[in-house]
């Protein structure tokens, strides 16, 4: 690793920040966080060393597109550049490989100017023709690669390079949200020769090549993936505190899937740097001298069960506004969850640009649970269950296990809707049964939190959505208009009207809590982290060096 001044780079570095996702099981990890409230430490930042991260499961598909979920885009972060992120601080997208960017009045065309002097690690320049190609890729898929378009891409319609360093973007329809999902993981730029390989290629992180600050070195199969830093990196987002290449040398991942080790490994320090913590490991990882990091998802909606209609019991909204107001979240928060923890009070989490305070109405309240259960037509059977029509109100949820909390929290909401005559069947955390569930209209709820780049459409609008399954006319009229949007005041209260019908009105969301993340670390490390709640290891570094 190169000398460095470090003049240019001393930088208090924090820890636990108000960030942004996409999903998921997903994560995109857009821009850079800025909370001083929740640093970990100060200092001079030391030059080298090894950062060993662990994640939660092994990944075998790096494709840019796939970056929906944790483990993938929390890597890829660190590879991959975008032409835009997200600033917390400000609630602004800004410029990243992008030096400026415009669109015209009716959110149709976006014109990006690219910055002069980035290389992709191979030598190549990522440059207006670069981005060309890159925008295509993700607008449009790459057929013969059977890579899908990006879903956050839907109204791409073509792109093309007016200028050495312009690239004019032209969409189908009015998109308010496509510039902020250029900031996203899944829009992350590879090379042309990386666009160019086979599925196998794009899928193999070795074969990848990027212009982030970190280059593949190394790969055990299941078992870690070794990056060494990129010393002529010189373009970070231009709010990140580090404006040049990695204090690190190298990074590792690992991966630990054990939730019960992995407190023990960030305490002992055989990782620097572990995600997952139950909260059960806080206190004592805190108590031991370790660091417990929450990185809010502000790209992310909230944990939430999204709800499905096919089975035909939730059909009558009545019946979803009795689950909504049937949940106790302070009772959640209480046993199941930490301080770590913030209750939903919309399916945007709180710090999120449009987030809409709806906790006053989704109070505990089993009496008017029940009485809407009863107007519903749904009565009490001999067993206690409600009946209607010969069928009891017997509802089964699928969850990933990606949220350590996720299973225990279902738990203690099934024993809550026995008390107002509802049956929960818990497979949360099955990931197993999640294969199957999360394209079966017939299982009721799909418990989640997924990248949301400004407005729900995207999520919840498409016919295909994994969120509810179903199409409904009314929602895709209003995310149709909020993505019509010609003003920031215009855009703003559409999706306020988006989280109202969502939770209230229509109850298609049962809301939990604010995505977060929760790491154990080491006592030596500083670290940061986006707002899709991925490690920012560019700005990491190590008191121990």
């Amino acid at each position: 690793m190169r000398n460095k001044n470090l003049g240019l780079k001393t930088v208090a570095l924090l820890a636990a920040v108000g960030l942004t996702l996409t999903a998921c099981g997903g994560s995109n990890a857009t821009g850079q966080s800025s909370d001083p409230t929740t640093a970990a430490g100060s200092g001079t930042p030391v030059e080298g060393g090894t950062f060993t991260f662990a994640e939660v499961t092994p990944i075998n598909n790096w494709q840019t597109q796939a970056a929906r979920f944790y483990e993938k885009a929390n890597v890829l972060n660190s590879v991959l550049d975008r032409l835009t992120y997200f600033d917390v601080e400000s609630g602004k997208v800004v410029g990243w490989i992008a030096s400026d960017f415009t669109a015209n009045k009716t959110q149709t065309e976006f014109t990006f100017t690219i910055r002069d002097g980035v290389t992709f690690s191979d030598g190549t320049d990522l440059d207006a023709k670069a981005v060309q190609k890159n925008l295509d890729a993700l607008g449009l898929g790459i057929k013969s690669a059977q890579i899908q378009p990006n879903v956050d891409f839907a109204a791409y319609k073509s792109s093309e390079v007016v200028d050495k360093n312009k690239v004019k973007v032209t969409l189908k329809r009015p998109d308010a949200n496509f510039l902020r999902a250029t900031s996203s993981v899944t829009a992350g730029l590879v090379s042309p020769e990386t666009l160019k390989l086979d599925n196998a290629g794009q899928t193999a992180i070795a074969k990848i090549v990027g212009s982030g600050p970190f280059v593949f070195e190394s790969e055990k199969a299941d078992e870690e993936v070794v990056f060494t830093s990129r010393d002529d990196y010189a373009w970070a987002p231009e709010t990140a505190a580090n404006q040049a290449d990695a204090y690190l040398e190298k990074l590792v991942i690992k991966y630990l899937p054990e939730v019960a080790h992995r407190a023990g490994a960030a305490q002992s320090g055989q990782v620097d740097l572990v995600r997952g913590l139950q909260p059960v490991d806080e206190d004592v990882l805190s108590a031991g001298g370790g660091q417990v990091l929450a990185a809010q998802g502000v790209d992310l909606t909230t944990n939430h069960a999204a709800i499905r209609i096919g089975s035909g019991k939730l059909n009558d909204p009545k019946v979803r506004q009795a689950l909504q107001v049937g949940i106790d979240r302070q009772a959640l928060k209480d046993t199941v969850l930490s301080d770590s923890y913030v209750l939903a009070g919309s399916i945007l989490n709180h710090q999120a640009p449009g987030f809409v305070d709806l906790s006053a109405e989704l109070g505990y309240d089993p009496e008017k649970s029940k009485l809407l259960l009863e107007e519903a037509g749904w009565k009490v059977g001999t067993d206690g269950i409600r009946e209607k029509d010969g069928k009891k109100l017997e509802i089964t949820v699928a969850s990933s296990n990606n949220s350590v909390v996720i299973k225990p929290a279902f738990e203690l909401i099934e024993q809550q809707w026995r008390q107002i005559g509802v049956q929960l069947v818990n497979r949360a955390a099955d990931n197993s049964f999640l294969t199957n569930a999360m394209v079966d209209d017939q299982i009721e709820f799909f418990g989640t939190r997924q990248f949301a780049y400004g407005g729900l459409g995207p999520v919840y609008a498409p016919a295909t959505n994994n969120q509810t399954l179903n199409a409904d006319k009314e929602l895709n009229d209003l995310f149709t208009r909020e993505q019509a949007a010609t003003t920031e005041e215009e855009h703003l209260k559409l999706v306020e009207e988006e989280q109202r019908e969502l939770v209230l009105d229509k109850a298609l969301t049962l809301v939990l809590w604010d995505e977060v993340q929760v790491y154990g670390a080491n006592k030596d490390a500083h670290i940061d982290f986006t707002s899709g709640t991925a490690p920012i290891f560019q700005g990491a570094w190590k008191s121990n060096g």
